[in-house]
C-alpha cells in the first residue's frame, strides 16, 4: 500500500524533490513515520541531497507541516496564514545539515532493512587486512581438500546458540562473511569456551580452522579464533622500512628510531634502502629496535615517507591440522598400548 501511493503520487506530480514534499503528496494513512524513518534508514530518500540525519530528526516536522497542508486544502480555507502556507511549500527554506550518521550505523541499518548494503560495506576498512593475512576467501573454500586447514577472516554476521543433543554443552553456529560471501563457523566443546567472548555480532575476525567440504555447503571447525586486528603481530615475521638513500637526513633516522621506540614488540625490523642506481642493501636493526606490528607504525612510516615505506612479510605457510579430541583419545589409547 505504500508503495502503491507513492507510485501514484509520482505519477500524477512528477518526481518528488524533497521530505516536505514526500510528507504532503503522499497519503498519509499508507506512508506512516514508521515507513517513512525505514524509508530514511535504507537510503530511499537520499535523492532529496540531505543527510539521512537531517532527515530523521526532521520527520515529526515535515509529518506536521503537510498534515495541516493537507487539512487546510480539504477545509477550503483561504486565510492569510494558509496563503503563506502555500507560498512555503513551493520554497522550503535549506535546513542546517546534521552530521551524518558513523558509516557502521548506516550499513547496520541497511543491512536490517533490506538484508544487504547499498553504500558500502562494513569490511571495507579491514580489506588490506584480509588480503595479507587470510589465506584464502569464502569463495575458495569449496575447491580446498576436505579436512584441509586454512586461515580465512570476515566479520560475524549472524550467531545461532544452542544446546548439543548428545553432551549438553553449549555450541555456537557461527555465520563469517567476507567480501566473497559468507561461511558457517561450527564453536563446539573446548573452543566454545575458548573463544566466545569473540563472538559477537558485527566483530572481524581471523579463523584458523579445518574445512568441512562433505556436505552440500563448506563448513570450518575453528582451531582458533582472533580480533582480525591481532592478525599483524601474530603472523608477521619482519617488518621493512623501504627507504630511498637520496632523500634520507638524519634526521628522518631519528624519526624512524622513535616509531620504532613507540612500537616495541619482538618482531625483527629491517631498513630496505635503495640506492640511486638502484641497488637494494638490506640492514637488520639491533634487537631493541624490534616492533609490534600494527596499523600504527604503518600510518606514521608511510605518512612521514611515502605509501607503502611500510611492509609486513607475512607468514603464508599453511596451519598444521589439530587431531580432533576423539582423534586424540585414539592416539592416547595406542600409546599406552
Amino acid at each position: 500500500g505504500a508503495v502503491e501511493s507513492i507510485l501514484a503520487a509520482r505519477k500524477e506530480g512528477g518526481k518528488i524533490n524533497s521530505l516536505e514534499e514526500f510528507c504532503e503528496r503522499i497519503d498519509s494513512r499508507a506512508v506512516t513515520r514508521k515507513v517513512l524513518e525505514s524509508l530514511i534508514k535504507s537510503g530511499a530518500c537520499d535523492c532529496f541531497g540531505e543527510t539521512r540525519s537531517t532527515m530523521f530528526a526532521r520527520i515529526d516536522r515535515a509529518m506536521a507541516r503537510a498534515a495541516g497542508i493537507v487539512s487546510d486544502r480539504q477545509k477550503k480555507q483561504e486565510t492569510m496564514f494558509g496563503m503563506l502556507e502555500e507560498r512555503a511549500e513551493k520554497k522550503v527554506e535549506p535546513e542546517k545539515q546534521l552530521t551524518e550518521w558513523p558509516q557502521h550505523e548506516l550499513l547496520a541499518h541497511e543491512k536490517e532493512l533490506l538484508g544487504f548494503y547499498v553504500t558500502g560495506h562494513p569490511l571495507t576498512p579491514f580489506a588490506p587486512l584480509l588480503d595479507k593475512f587470510a589465506l584464502h576467501k569464502t569463495n575458495q573454500l569449496a575447491e580446498l581438500p576436505n579436512r584441509a586447514v586454512t586461515r580465512i577472516g570476515g566479520m560475524i554476521g549472524a550467531i545461532q546458540q544452542g544446546v548439543s543433543k548428545k553432551s549438553g554443552k553449549p555450541y555456537a553456529m557461527v555465520t563469517l562473511e567476507d567480501l566473497q560471501g559468507s561461511v558457517q563457523i561450527l564453536c563446539m566443546n573446548e573452543n566454545y569456551d575458548k573463544f566466545r567472548s569473540l563472538l559477537v555480532a558485527n566483530k572481524a575476525i581471523l579463523v584458523v580452522g579445518e574445512v568441512n567440504n562433505g556436505e552440500d555447503k563448506p563448513k570450518i571447525f575453528p582451531q582458533e579464533i582472533m580480533a582480525l586486528e591481532d592478525a599483524p603481530r601474530k603472523y608477521t615475521k619482519q617488518v621493512h622500512f623501504r627507504l630511498n638513500t637520496a632523500h634520507l637526513t638524519p634526521q628522518n633516522l631519528e624519526n624512524i628510531r622513535d616509531v620504532a621506540a613507540a612500537n616495541p614488540g619482538k618482531c625483527p625490523l629491517f631498513l630496505c634502502l635503495t640506492r640511486p642506481g638502484g641497488e637494494i642493501i638490506f640492514l637488520e636493526t639491533h634487537d631493541r629496535f624490534s616492533v609490534a606490528p600494527s596499523p600504527e607504525p604503518q600510518h606514521r612510516v608511510d605518512e612521514q615517507f611515502g605509501e607503502e615505506t611500510y611492509y609486513a612479510k607475512v607468514d603464508n605457510s599453511l596451519p598444521e591440522r589439530t587431531p580432533r579430541r576423539w582423534e586424540k583419545k585414539s592416539s592416547d589409547s595406542t600409546s599406552d598400548e
